[in-house]
């Protein structure tokens, strides 16, 4: 359920560059959670993709540019509210909040059931394309457990999204 450790290193280097270029750039002061700072860089970032594409020219122009796989990765990303329904030895299982497309999500360093507990769950977060798969970003925000009865409609939501061939495993790239 994780990325090779060197891919997920290199994508964290650099959305770590970015989120903190954005954080300095907007003036919001650094706390001692390096978790709250980049958790509020992406939400500071979410509807303002100009400010990813300066924080980026803005590390060019030091000489600490960015790797084009990562910096299109983190373009790619949608950062709204998921269902983590369940998890595979490969995968975790996640729902948009339309409940229309279902996605083959892998973690970075750290299996989402260490961060959140065992599915279902919903929470927000960062889901990208990197090296040919969905990735999370591991910055989760408000988790919500959800009982049985969710569970239950959720699972088949889950059947019928796949049915209609709206499960998401492998990126175009």
């Amino acid at each position: 359920m994780l990325l090779p450790r060197e891919s997920a290193l290199r994508f964290i280097e650099g959305y770590k560059a970015i989120l903190l270029r954005v954080l300095a750039d907007a003036g919001i002061k650094r706390t001692r959670s390096i978790t709250k700072d980049l958790a509020a860089a992406r939400s500071h970032a979410k509807n303002k993709p100009e400010l990813i594409e300066t924080a980026v020219t803005e590390l060019q122009s030091i000489g600490q540019a960015v790797e084009p796989a990562v910096i299109a990765a983190i373009k790619s990303m949608k950062v709204d509210q998921w269902v983590y329904l369940r998890d595979t030895k490969t995968f975790a299982v996640f729902i948009d909040k339309r409940v229309e497309n279902a996605y083959e999500v892998r973690a970075l360093t750290t299996p989402l059931n260490e961060l959140v507990d065992d599915p279902p769950f919903t929470f927000e977060t960062g889901v990208f394309e990197y090296e040919g798969v969905y990735v999370c970003d591991g910055l989760v925000l408000n988790p919500v457990a959800l009982g049985p009865g969710y569970k239950t409609q959720f699972r088949a939501a889950y059947t019928a999204i796949r049915k209609a061939g709206r499960l998401h495993a492998r990126t175009a790239a």
